[in-house]
């Protein structure tokens, strides 16, 4: 393969305007997005090699560390760490653009790295600092619309405003008074935007497909659609055990108790099959998602058997109190031993659940289960 002369006199390249750049940037972040991370890394040795001074490799570094946290939220041990890259990212950047003035490349790492930050801030109800952050990235983007207003990846920014813009003051009256301040909003101009942006953009394409589908699962509640979007994922993302979980919880939405067993047998089988490193996480879910099928299905005894997995599982991870699965799969783990017979083995999984402090109605209602038997 034949690259790009790298950068002279004192310049650094564009990398995003380089169609060879794209191409591997793209296979790049597939392969991120399916957990290679050393594939990942393969890709773009070259690029990283040739143009070591540019910002984007240290926003690549803060990419796989956002990985490591977004598969395990309730772990908070690298907050730090994504935080401090992110922040070298923006501060590499920044310096760049001093240099060269409207750099695209820097642009598009100040808008992502902000964007990323903001986001890890919103996954812990930290508002203010998420709002913040995101102001930062808001600002660079919108910058970036001005010096490159056809670059695909500022689609994924722009579906994002049309939607909340259009979402937030109808889903929340208070904010209707100061609703001035929010640029014009179109729900389904959001939408169609989102999915333009997951066909095309390179940097933000598996983002846009992603809160596509969570956006249809969680504020549409449009199930059938979202369900479509997360099978995409998995598809092409098949590794990734995060979107796995997430497709489960769309599939519950709809009652599909037959599709739910198939899901998780086919999912152990993958990881076994391919010989993949083990996801505590994601067993832990999915045993509770497949237990709740076979539960609705009366097949008591195989529901206790995961749930009661789904427990052990859960019991052994970060922060295991927090963690609303945790709760979910003892208090039905509780209720299958009722329908089983088994007051005792009810018992010890109700006084789990009454224990956690996540899911505050299981809680109660494992409580109460408690002073009844």
């Amino acid at each position: 393969m034949i690259y790009a002369a790298p950068s002279v006199q004192g310049q650094t390249k564009i990398l995003i305007d380089d169609i060879i750049f794209s191409i591997d940037a793209k296979a790049a972040i597939d392969s991120l997005y399916n957990r290679n991370v050393e594939e990942a890394r393969d890709i773009m040795r070259p690029w990283r090699e040739d143009h070591p001074e540019h910002p984007l490799w240290a926003l690549w570094d803060g990419m796989e560390i956002w990985w490591e946290i977004l598969e395990d939220l309730e772990n908070t041990s690298m907050d730090e760490q994504f935080i401090n890259k992110m922040r070298e990212a923006d501060y590499e950047a920044s310096r760049l653009l001093r240099r060269q003035s409207d750099h695209t490349d820097a642009l598009i790492v100040r808008a992502v790295a902000n964007s990323y930050v903001a986001r890890m801030h919103a996954n812990r109800e930290e508002w203010v600092t998420s709002m913040q952050v995101g102001r930062r990235g808001y600002q660079a983007h919108q910058r970036l619309m001005e010096v490159d207003p056809d670059l695909p990846d500022n689609l994924f920014a722009e579906g994002m405003k049309l939607y909340y813009s259009a979402y937030i003051p109808e889903a929340y009256p208070v904010v209707r008074a100061v609703s001035w301040f929010l640029p014009d909003g179109d729900r389904q101009g959001g939408l169609d935007t989102l999915e333009v942006a997951s066909e095309t953009a390179v940097f933000a394409r598996p983002e846009a497909a992603y809160f596509l589908a969570t956006i249809l699962l969680n504020y549409e509640e449009d199930y059938e659609k979202a369900e479509k979007f997360f099978r995409k994922l998995i598809d092409q993302y098949p590794n990734n055990g995060y979107y796995r979980r997430q497709f489960m919880r769309t599939m519950a939405q709809l009652d599909e108790y037959a599709t739910m067993k198939a899901f998780y047998r086919e999912t152990i089988e993958h990881w076994e099959k391919n010989g993949l490193p083990e996801h505590r996480v994601m067993e832990h879910e999915l045993n509770y998602w497949a237990g709740r099928a076979f539960y609705h299905s009366r097949d008591f005894q195989t529901a206790f058997d995961l749930f009661s997995k789904s427990v052990e599982l859960g019991s052994d991870l970060i922060n295991a109190e927090d963690r609303e699965i945790l709760t979910l799969a003892a208090y039905f783990a509780g209720q299958s031993s009722e329908l089983l017979m088994q007051g005792e083995q009810a018992k010890k999984y109700y006084e789990i659940a009454a224990n956690q402090k996540a899911a505050p109605n299981a809680r109660r209602q494992a409580r109460n289960r408690l002073s009844d038997m």
